[in-house]
């Protein structure tokens, strides 16, 4: 007995560190891949504001926003309950071959609806720039062809990163030779919506062998309607108050704005993206954690998930609070240095919208709380829309920040309250409080580096190295001082990779 005893603690133990490890690489594999998603565009983004101009990015911008809706409809909430069932399915074969192919088809469906409905709306509806909106059905043609739930159900993340990884770096590659001037706006929107669906595309043949096509009955099919039409209020809500800004901007205020606010968004979207990670990455693992019915593992990595999005939440906020004067003036031109007050305004969606993705991703979806969450974000749309609506006429597109901003804050205090049994808000604050005292205390250092340098490349090298110092000094000293838990976490890690090494 004892013998057995033993056995299978060494088999837990070595499970453990699978399950660490595969942890370890997706988030490796899915940071890469995302800042490769945000570096690329950041490339390119200099390069086009001084080729295209701010006319002809906000055009492109209002276009493209337009088609996101078609693509928003083809998904159908697909992403999230993909990703749900494809977990929960994970470790039975035929559950999970059935699960996909009947999904998939459903898709396939939709998207060829979606197709259709934008070609009527572009031939019947759009008046003006019509190259660039029929470019755009490139775009909307690709949510076809997007089955990266099913790999990120899986927590396969290296399969998705790689090939769209080489996809990025020829289209940025393709943009430098063919974009020269604001004429070559429909060579820009092709390379782009041409890269997207090359990008969905290639993945499909990994799909089929990876999960082999199997028979399935209408029912099979019937069973995905009603989660995915309830997602689907949820993704349509929150695009509403993520995309509808620009197209609001695009009716309401001038084609420059819509660049301004895009190119601004850009810039916070980075950090916001990073942190994300966290979320995309643990969302299969707590949805099965969920279906096992282990509390205890689902607010381990909760809090460790909230300790993760407040280091790099405020480090980002306050440092970008810090540069982005001088930092969007020499990286955009002075043309658009309206977007250094834009992003500051813009900066706390960084730690927000984090801090609601981990509540959402690893508590509330996992936990079939469809319902709750629908009402958060179809709230926080409403808020964004009234607000922008209201405020864009009188101070233009800072009046989309604003209801962008408020919406997401009245989203995260309502979806603490919902899940108050689960989520403390002092546990949040408890992670939270110190990364805002380090990042107030490097904001002070960058804004006196400020004082005695100039508007040049050298001076914002400089704020960003005496930043990066300062917050990550502190940060070193209070995880020593503070936080046993998690200097422990890290020796542990670093000794189970020696170990795996020798």
């Amino acid at each position: 007995m004892e013998i057995i005893g033993n056995s299978q603690k060494i088999k837990m133990e070595k499970q453990k560190m699978i399950n660490k490890q595969s942890i370890s690489k997706n988030f490796f594999f899915q940071y890469v891949y995302q800042l490769l998603v945000l570096v690329i565009p950041l490339v390119l983004a200099p390069y086009l504001s001084r080729t295209l101009r701010e006319t002809a990015l906000g055009i492109f911008s209002y276009a493209n926003s337009i088609a996101a809706y078609f693509v928003t409809l083809s998904m159908l909430g697909i992403a999230r309950h993909g990703q749900r069932i494809i977990s929960e399915n994970a470790n039975n074969n035929i559950k999970l071959r059935k699960a996909f192919w009947s999904l998939f088809v459903v898709h396939i469906i939709v998207s060829v609806i979606s197709i259709i409905l934008y070609s009527l709306f572009v031939a019947f509806f759009i008046k003006s720039d019509r190259v660039v909106f029929r470019m755009e059905i490139l775009y909307v043609a690709s949510a076809l062809f997007d089955i990266t739930w099913l790999f990120y159900g899986l927590e396969n993340f290296k399969s998705v990163v790689i090939k769209n990884a080489l996809i990025k770096i020829f289209e940025c590659v393709l943009v430098f030779i063919f974009v020269k001037s604001p004429n070559d706006l429909g060579i820009y929107t092709f390379i782009n919506a041409s890269a997207i669906l090359i990008g969905q595309a290639i993945m499909l043949p990994q799909a089929i062998k990876a999960v082999r096509p199997i028979r399935f009955n209408k029912d099979d099919a019937k069973e995905h309607i009603k989660p995915l039409l309830v997602f689907s209020i949820s993704v349509i809500a929150s695009f509403m108050y993520t995309v509808f800004d620009k197209t609001l901007l695009g009716i309401m205020s001038t084609k420059e704005s819509v660049a301004f606010y895009e190119y601004s968004n850009r810039i916070v979207s980075v950090p916001k993206t990073i942190i994300g990670v966290t979320g995309t990455v643990m969302f299969p693992r707590a949805c099965r954690l969920a279906a096992e019915g282990n509390i205890i593992g689902q607010r381990k990595y909760i809090k460790y998930s909230y300790f993760i999005t407040s280091f790099l939440g405020m480090a980002a906020l306050f440092g970008l609070m810090g540069i982005s004067d001088v930092f969007s003036v020499l990286y955009y031109g002075d043309s658009f240095r309206i977007c250094g007050k834009i992003i500051v305004y813009m900066a706390p969606l960084i730690y927000i919208v984090g801090a609601g993705d981990i509540i959402r991703t690893q508590y509330m979806i996992p936990n079939h709380m469809d319902k709750q969450f629908n009402i958060c974000i179809i709230f926080n749309a409403i808020i964004n829309l009234i607000l922008s609506a209201s405020l864009i006429p009188l101070i233009g597109v800072f009046g989309a920040v604003v209801g962008s901003v408020s919406a997401e804050i009245f989203g995260l205090i309502v979806q603490i309250v919902l899940c108050r049994k689960f989520v403390k808000i002092k546990e949040i604050l408890s992670e939270l409080i110190p990364f805002i005292l380090i990042g107030g205390v490097m904001l002070l250092c960058i804004r006196y580096v400020d004082n005695i340098s100039s508007i040049s490349l050298f001076g914002l090298i400089l704020k960003l190295l005496v930043g990066s110092f300062v917050y990550c000094a502190l940060t070193a000293i209070y995880i020593l001082r503070f936080r046993t838990d998690i200097k422990i976490a890290i020796i542990n890690k670093i000794n189970y990779k020696n170990r795996r090494s020798i």
